[in-house]
């Protein structure tokens, strides 16, 4: 009985355990700021602005630019920072992935304007892209050890794990399918259907949805997901704020409630203890700092 008992009051602590933010930080680190992540490492902070795409480092408050602009960056712990660069030519969307080393300041061309079906995912162990409906990959060896990666195609998701690849619909042929991602479990999948927050399985079995959530991102030990509830008058955004959603219970904590802010585009610190996002109201960059009780 005592096992029981001991149980059942750990599982109600579980339970009513809330998700606070016991600091706030206000960054104004350039014009038209968006889209922050952190290095793997944790010490810098990456954004696209109008200056550029940029590094913040948080130690010092410098700033530095990697390119005239980027978008799906991210900087690994040998400070090599991947990125996606988009330019037209004769009208058509080209999309080009390069590599910027930030000891070296030197950067290296991995795919060069290309015409994709859709944009590239960029990872750390290969970039894929799918080029005239053929799923492609940079790197010769993922096949054998590439983990899990998903790409929204074709009004479905495409899943390539291992060598195989895969088309699922599990909310519809005719859908969305964006923000998707694997867990870092890689045993679920996270997707947006218009405005509605999906987890799936590897096999496309939905397992919860959640109403009213976009940008979703994983967090590092794959327990919690952040996510934006956003709203727009047809022309601008109006209103958005921060949320967390616990995977185990898909119990819901509010973490931002502003007037004069609009927090926009959550991301992790990767070790889980901090969310930074941009606020789209005054330009600048928010970092909260999170305390589970």
């Amino acid at each position: 009985m005592r096992k029981i008992t001991v149980f059942l009051m750990l599982f109600a602590t579980l339970l009513s355990a809330q998700v606070l933010v016991s600091e706030t930080q206000v960054l104004d680190l350039g014009t038209n700021t968006i889209l922050p992540v952190f290095s793997d490492d944790g010490q810098y902070l990456l954004f696209n602005s109008l200056e550029g795409g940029s590094y913040y480092k948080l130690s010092n408050k410098e700033t530095s630019v990697f390119a005239a602009s980027a978008y799906d960056y991210n900087m690994d712990n040998e400070g090599n920072i991947r990125y996606r660069e988009d330019s037209f030519v004769e009208g058509l969307r080209m999309n080009s992935v390069k590599v910027y080393n930030s000891k070296s300041s030197e950067t290296e061309i991995i795919l060069d304007k290309k015409r994709l079906d859709v944009i590239p995912r960029i990872t750390q162990h290969g970039i894929f892209y799918i080029e005239n409906e053929v799923l492609k990959t940079d790197n010769a060896l993922s096949k054998a050890n590439s983990k899990p990666i998903v790409i929204s195609y074709d009004n479905g998701l495409l899943l390539y794990s291992y060598g195989t690849a895969k088309m699922m619909h599990p909310v519809g042929d005719e859908q969305f399918y964006i923000w998707s991602s694997v867990s870092p479990d890689n045993s679920m999948i996270s997707f947006v259907d218009r405005n509605d927050l999906y987890v799936i399985d590897l096999n496309g079995n939905i397992k919860f949805s959640v109403d009213e959530a976009r940008a979703p991102k994983w967090s590092p030990d794959g327990k919690w997901i952040a996510f934006m509830r956003d709203s727009d008058d047809g022309h601008v955004f109006t209103s958005s704020d921060i949320y967390v959603l616990r995977v185990e219970d898909q119990k819901v904590f509010r973490l931002t409630n502003t007037e004069d802010r609009i927090e926009m585009s959550p991301s992790w610190s990767p070790d889980g203890t901090q969310i930074v996002c941009e606020d789209a109201a005054n330009d600048e960059i928010i970092l909260l700092t999170l305390e589970i009780r």
